[in-house]
């Protein structure tokens, strides 16, 4: 008789709530498109690059079975601690952590047949360096799945931010937002040149993009995802002495864009990159 017939759940058990629908909806718009790009084989290895807490690395898991071994890279430990905890509350065994980073990973030659990274790449410190330890560390026709969101990427809220910096002449800050841009979104073609360079052959692009609706700016800026993915960086973009300026000049901004508009629409511009290791 199969396991799963037997397996029950409590549904009062607080560890079992804890970890229930705790996927980021950031992370679910991407990672939809990568879990239906991969290619699906039975005794896959597979490496999940910026595992974090656990998406898409469980659902990965799950969907290729007890089978296969799901590896996942990140040194945010305090995230895959939390890994650990659900996957042991799920039931989800064929998985292992390694806490470092994907510049260097610990893994044999041609060892894997599935590499994936969910929106985790651009938060790499060198990009070119990771391409080149998933060519090592895949299999000849091996299968190389990332995500990434693109440079237009929250226009919205960066056109009204510009506006601000240039307006009260802080030039340098929006030299600095501009390079923000960049270092943490590439452009598609930027993206394609990194993979072709490393001697990945590209077979599918999918360009996808979708969109966060608020109320206005003081939701938005006091939304919890932005303030513990986002708001930090903006912040330092701007002198500490006029920090406090600056932001209740963006929130009123971003108020009064919201009023004219009926709500905040951000966009989310992004791409799916299907390779496979040609050689």
């Amino acid at each position: 008789m199969k396991n799963y017939l037997h397996q029950k759940y409590d549904l009062s058990d607080p560890k079992i709530v804890s970890a229930f629908d705790e996927m980021p909806l950031w992370s679910s718009y991407f990672g939809a498109v990568l879990l239906d790009t991969v290619i699906y084989k039975n005794k896959a290895r597979i490496l999940d690059i910026g595992c974090g807490a656990g998406y898409p690395m469980l659902e990965l898991a799950q969907r290729f079975g007890a089978d296969s071994e799901v590896t996942g890279i990140d040194p945010w430990k305090a995230a895959t601690a939390r890994l650990k905890a659900k996957a042991k509350i799920m039931g989800v065994n064929n998985i292992r952590i390694i806490n470092g980073v994907a510049e260097n990973i610990p893994t044999e030659d041609n060892y894997f047949d599935l590499i994936v990274s969910n929106n985790g790449l651009n938060n790499c410190s060198d990009q070119m360096k990771v391409l080149s330890e998933c060519y090592r560390t895949m299999k000849k026709d091996g299968q190389l799945v990332f995500t990434v969101n693109l440079p237009g990427s929250m226009k919205e809220f960066y056109s009204l931010f510009r506006q601000i910096l240039t307006d009260q002449k802080l030039n340098d800050s929006a030299a600095k937002m501009e390079l923000h841009i960049k270092e943490k979104r590439k452009t598609l073609q930027e993206n394609l040149r990194q993979v072709r360079k490393n001697r990945f052959t590209v077979k599918r692009i999918i360009e996808q993009s979708f969109y966060m609706k608020y109320l206005n700016g003081t939701a938005f800026l006091n939304h919890y995802f932005i303030k513990i993915a986002f708001l930090d960086s903006w912040v330092k973009i701007v002198p500490q002495n006029k920090r406090g300026m600056i932001f209740k000049l963006l929130e009123e901004k971003l108020n009064q864009y919201s009023q004219s508009k009926g709500e905040l629409r951000i966009t989310i511009p992004f791409v799916c990159i299907d390779c496979r290791k040609s050689g």
